[in-house]
């Protein structure tokens, strides 16, 4: 652990350096690969080193980065500490380790400024960085501010927020500013966007799309969600004359109304069940998936999303105007 007076960019760059010569020297019979591609920033205030760990250590296989972590630790006494190391994992179907190198940072939010000073000089030249923060608390609080110039793409999940108006509206400011917003929580909606659109492949549902007056979006918790809100706003674009009514989080079901018939999609024990017109139920596989796999989809999306980049504002408004 290095102390706060020797925490500068240069002196744990070094620290990094001999980390590697370090996995050069070791025995073993798997080659030691270094990868990066691009920087990953992780703000968090949790104590889920183990599960963060799992996270990162599964996402390297697909997005290799340089990692850099920062605590933000409760507490009245000053804090402000780092530690470097390497993470490595066996590369599929090769006797190599793939190797990511990873800074720690624990601070008090008195010394979040520091953080930002030294993390300035430990982005990989010339590679894109991303701002992933765990805990969406931090987006609201003034002292993380510094933090957030750190990057241009952001990484959140909107799931954890405790208002989803609220949430969501800072998120379209942002969004506004020229941050590049990426949100886990859009992308567990993919399996729901993709059940829906495969419902109007069907000629009849295709006809009936100009009739349907009516949108019903439902969560299985009572709380507000984004995610609902997400798919009302994504159905009511494509959709211009159906009323929208949302309530809750944790999308479970959604219902079309044209007059007397109706679709439906609901969702129950890691799969989904689609209702046709004429009855027919289909069965979706949609399983839980890890944090690392959600990340995963959201790097996939070369550039902006156009298509989240426009619910965004609309959830807002869903926010506002549905009962």
């Amino acid at each position: 652990m290095t102390a706060a007076t020797d925490i500068r960019a240069e002196k744990l760059l070094k620290q990094l350096a001999d980390v590697w010569k370090d996995l050069g020297k070791s025995e073993s019979d798997y080659a030691v690969v270094r990868a990066c591609s691009m920087t990953l920033i992780v703000a968090t205030t949790a104590d889920d080193e183990q599960d963060l760990g799992a996270t990162l250590g599964e996402l390297m296989h697909s997005h290799p980065s340089r990692y850099i972590v920062l605590r933000v630790k409760a507490g009245e006494e000053s804090t402000f500490s780092a530690r470097v190391f390497a993470q490595c994992q066996l590369a599929f179907g090769r006797r190599q380790q793939l190797c990511c190198e990873q800074i720690e940072f624990t601070a008090t939010r008195d010394r979040i400024a520091d953080f930002h000073a030294v993390a300035l000089g430990l982005t990989v030249p010339d590679l894109p960085v991303l701002l992933w923060i765990k805990d969406p608390r931090l987006l609201f609080a003034s002292e993380f501010d510094p933090v957030l110039r750190l990057a241009r793409s952001v990484l959140i999940d909107s799931a954890d927020f405790e208002d989803a108006a609220a949430g969501l509206t800072d998120l379209d400011q942002r969004r506004q500013a020229g941050w590049r917003i990426k949100d886990i929580n859009w992308s567990r909606l993919t399996v729901w966007r993709e059940t829906i659109a495969q419902m109007f492949e069907a000629a009849n549902c295709r006809e009936l799309a100009a009739s349907i007056d009516r949108i019903d979006v439902r969560g299985e918790n009572k709380k507000p969600g984004a995610d609902v809100l997400y798919l009302a706003a994504w159905l009511a674009q494509r959709l211009p004359v159906a009323k929208v009514n949302t309530a809750g989080g944790g999308v479970a079901r959604l219902r079309l109304f044209a007059g007397s018939r109706t679709l439906e999609v609901t969702g129950a024990r890691e799969a989904l069940f689609a209702t046709a017109l004429d009855g027919l139920i289909t069965r979706v596989p949609a399983p839980l998936r890890s944090d690392a796999d959600l990340i995963d989809e959201e790097l996939s999306i070369l550039g902006t999303d156009s298509i989240y980049d426009a619910t965004l504002p609309d959830a807002l408004r869903c926010a506002r105007t549905t009962v």
